[in-house]
């Protein structure tokens, strides 16, 4: 199953995958064709960014410039997990997530999904959104592929969202809280800050 997953994202289309609270669709994150057709799928606006994923904490130093100690603390102690990771983009990086290579920022996280982490070190950084419509609530069980290659690990329990933090210059701050608290963060890298 994983390496028919793997052989699709490696032929450009898109897959689902499944993460700790829900399914996913996932492509090639520098395939700027597979992450239109993600969008395509979700009908998502112009202009909405998909998430990235990757397999490894390492990879991040790649994708993203600047990156404070705080933030190498952070995904020491949380990931893989449900920590997500608003980043400078590195500036030679050539990829459109969905926002016109407009963004600077991107959203990245190593999630806590041995099958998925599987795949994800066999193709390199992955796009992804939510299998559903733009804004609809997380799948748990996929039940309309779209023809889809799917990772299918049966039916995922409903759970936390993961937190959202930002680098912003050297200081980091809070943009949601999910899984993991304020207190949480601050045991790692007590400077972060609340958004305003």
């Amino acid at each position: 199953m994983t390496a028919k997953v793997i052989a699709a994202i490696k032929r450009g289309e898109v897959v689902i995958l499944p993460l700790e609270h829900g399914y996913v669709y996932a492509c090639d994150a520098f395939s700027f064709a597979a992450v239109n057709r993600l969008h395509q799928l979700r009908n998502d606006q112009p202009g909405i960014a998909a998430q990235v994923l990757v397999g490894k904490i390492q990879t991040i130093s790649g994708l993203a410039q600047g990156l404070s100690e705080d933030v190498k603390k952070l995904t020491e102690k949380f990931w893989p997990g449900l920590l997500t990771l608003n980043l400078q983009q590195n500036q030679s990086l050539v990829w459109d997530l969905g926002d016109g290579g407009n963004l600077k920022n991107f959203a990245v996280r190593m999630p806590n999904q041995i099958e998925t982490l599987e795949v994800i070190n066999a193709t390199g950084p992955l796009a992804i959104a939510s299998a559903t419509i733009a804004g609809g609530a997380p799948v748990l069980k996929i039940e309309d592929p779209h023809q889809l290659e799917v990772l299918d690990i049966g039916e995922l329990e409903s759970g936390p969202l993961s937190t959202v933090v930002a680098q912003v210059g050297e200081n980091l701050e809070l943009l949601r809280v999910g899984s993991i608290t304020l207190e949480d963060l601050r045991k790692v890298a007590s400077a972060i800050e609340l958004a305003k």
